[in-house]
């Protein structure tokens, strides 16, 4: 699969409708669930696994055929761990012609092999022209509002388009010598539908989406990097630091 090019073509279906009858037959949901499986993970250390139900079965009903229930063990970066597995998964998708929406508002009071809930994915077959025909027609922030520092070509403005709750966009970069910083960043007022006491939950979820994002830009860039991650837990600091990128150019 080349996820780089599945960045453009994907789209969020927010609501599934003017669309053929296509279903997912059981072969092909089996096979999402084997995919899940050979994510490389962000924390190789926390458990986790999908179902994938009947609409019906689901608070997720806006066209979707099924639904994809996410589930983690609960422990330090399983937020950011299943937005960043969640993110290959939906590219993984979007190749395969099968339209995603991840779905915050959803509540599900299941457990799966002692893992906890963490959000929905409604999904349903489309034709391959449903999908995104310009991704920069999409509404982002300006370039500055998310990375200081010399821009990265093929990496900084594509990167802005990582999707969010609300599409809260809230992430920074700082760029410095050959280090990029991410950090979440938390704006009071900016939450869309989103319930207040919810924001910085999905807001670690999204961290995880941005972070899937960058690396799979910076490979295609020909950058490799050294990364390490930081334990999230300040729920009231603006600029929380996440991970950090030491970058190294290949020569081609």
């Amino acid at each position: 699969m080349n996820r780089y090019e599945m960045i453009f073509k994907r789209k969020s279906f927010h609501l599934f409708r003017n669309l053929p009858a296509m279903d997912l037959d059981p072969e092909t949901l089996e096979e999402i669930v084997r995919q899940w499986d050979r994510l490389r993970p962000l924390n190789p250390h926390i458990r986790t696994g999908i179902r994938i139900v009947p609409s019906e079965e689901s608070a997720c009903r806006r066209g979707n055929t099924h639904t994809i229930l996410f589930y983690s063990e609960r422990k330090e970066d399983w937020l950011r761990n299943i937005g960043y597995l969640g993110m290959q998964l939906d590219l993984y998708l979007c190749e395969k012609n099968i339209g995603t929406l991840w779905y915050g508002i959803g509540k599900e009071e299941s457990t799966f092999d002692g893992m906890t809930f963490v959000i929905m994915m409604g999904i349903r077959a489309v034709p391959s022209s449903s999908f995104r025909k310009d991704m920069f027609k999409s509404k982002r922030k300006p370039l500055a509002e998310i990375w200081q520092g010399s821009e990265i070509s093929g990496v900084s403005e594509i990167v802005r388009f990582a999707p969010s709750a609300c599409n809260t966009q809230p992430w920074l970069v700082k760029h410095e010598d050959n280090t990029l910083t991410v950090y979440r960043y938390r704006r009071e007022g900016k939450r869309g539908i989103m319930p207040k006491d919810r924001v910085i939950y999905y807001n670690r979820i999204d961290i995880g989406i941005f972070l899937c994002m960058l690396e799979i830009l910076l490979a295609q860039a020909g950058i490799s990097y050294t990364r390490e991650c930081f334990c999230d837990t300040d729920d009231e600091g603006e600029y929380v630091r996440t991970a950090v990128y030491v970058l190294k150019v290949s020569e081609r």
